[in-house]
């Protein structure tokens, strides 16, 4: 009797094409259901540990960088649980990475292919722009349709994630529609990418999530400094430039209102860091939250308070007024570097930084790739870490769980699309 992982071997242009539809799926669940993306996330790291266990695979130097690049913060956090104290639950959303692991190797063995990529972006973008609409249009709700602070933020827990992966659709997308290729063939009906685009955008900028309005460009820069793309076209440009001018007529003054509120919360915080009226503001929690944060490292250099021992730490201070009681709701600092140093001290950050490094390394040596697909999927890759980095600076990485699961499989996709020994499609 011929075991699973052999079938599987035996038939990859069959398996592929079947992933070539859960992929979208994925995008999807990021939309209208969380159950939905987890349920496709887990089928995908399932049949990749299937696909792991066949016989003919082949793991090479640039796999062995990702994997390793992949299982080092988990790595490291396992380290500081244990001279620290243990707290599992903490650990859920990092080993996201190592499930992504195993999605990655299910399409470096089947391939992956850039259509598939496109029609989830598509979905997801214009998905992203009618929740938003919707739950505004109804002024809240149950489920898809609630609000926060006045704020769409569909399945995720927070608005935040909600407009920071939007604005990664939109911008991914704008690097699919540029990316030199055979047609239509490789990029699919001609209006997968338009979608993408607008309903990305208007989401993120309807989620009043300043962080992605930060990344929009930055995002949309790399993907015009993308090796071998083809000219702008005038048309789409031109539209898009009617576009972007309507929504700044339409909800101009929402958008002010936010990067005014951001600015005094700021100056408040500055002349007065005691009072209240300026701890407890979003951008004022902030800074609060990096300086205590940054005087807990100094006390605790090498390896921090330990991540078992964060909230602890955090409801001391507000027992001892230091700390407004807010913050016991947050799991994190809002910052990338605060928050390892804060938690699993230099030791952390050095496993922080090594997974940056080791991922940017990994695409960028694709980036300039003779084959256009692997150009496009070594700058969504690129593109995801530069988004991630602006998020988690404003915010904590892995600081949602629907977030953590957006994050690791799109840069599992990525990887193995980028992988040179990856099979076309």
């Amino acid at each position: 009797m011929m075991s699973l992982p052999s079938a599987l071997v035996r038939r990859p242009e069959w398996v592929a094409a079947r992933l070539s539809w859960v992929l979208p799926l994925f995008f999807a669940g990021l939309v209208v259901s969380a159950g939905l993306a987890k349920a496709c996330a887990i089928l995908l790291a399932l049949l990749g540990v299937v696909a792991a266990c066949a016989p003919g695979r082949h793991i090479d130097a640039l796999d062995r960088r990702f994997m390793l690049a992949a299982a080092i913060l988990p790595a490291a956090y396992l380290l500081n649980m244990a001279l620290l104290g243990w707290n599992f639950r903490l650990l859920d959303r990092p080993a996201h990475l190592l499930a992504g692991v195993a999605v990655y190797l299910l399409f470096r063995r089947f391939g992956v292919a850039r259509v598939s990529v496109l029609r989830g972006l598509a979905i997801a973008g214009l998905g992203g722009m009618l929740v938003a609409l919707a739950a505004l249009a109804w002024g809240g709700g149950e489920g898809l349709l609630a609000l926060n602070s006045g704020r769409p933020m569909g399945p995720f827990s927070s608005p935040g994630p909600f407009g920071n992966y939007s604005a990664v659709v939109a911008m991914a997308a704008l690097a699919g529609g540029l990316a030199a290729g055979n047609g239509r063939t490789q990029g699919g009906p001609p209006m997968l990418v338009p979608l993408a685009i607008i309903g990305g955008t208007a989401a993120a900028i309807l989620s009043e999530t300043r962080s992605a309005w930060v990344a929009l460009p930055l995002m949309g820069l790399l993907a015009l400094q993308m090796p071998g793309r083809r000219r702008l076209p005038r048309r789409p440009l031109a539209l898009a430039g009617v576009l972007l001018l309507l929504v700044a007529v339409l909800i101009g003054q929402r958008i002010w209102g936010r990067v005014e509120e951001g600015v005094f919360e700021v100056l408040a915080y500055q002349a007065d860091p005691a009072a209240t009226s300026a701890r407890e503001t979003s951008l004022g929690l902030r800074l609060l939250s990096w300086q205590w944060g940054w005087e807990q490292f100094l006390a605790h250099p090498l390896l921090g308070l330990g991540m078992a021992n964060f909230r602890g730490a955090v409801a001391a201070g507000v027992a001892a007024g230091v700390l407004p009681p807010i913050l016991m709701n947050f799991g994190g600092l809002h910052n990338l570097f605060i928050d390892h140093l804060t938690t699993t001290g230099l030791v952390g950050l050095l496993a922080m930084l090594a997974f940056w490094i080791g991922m940017l390394g990994f695409f960028a040596s694709q980036r300039r790739a003779a084959d256009p697909d692997k150009r496009l999927f070594a700058t969504w890759g690129l593109m995801l870490l530069l988004g991630e980095f602006v998020f988690s600076n404003v915010g904590s990485m892995f600081a949602s769980s629907l977030g953590a699961l957006a994050f690791t499989v799109m840069l599992a996709v990525f990887a193995a699309g980028a992988h040179p020994a990856t099979p076309a499609r």
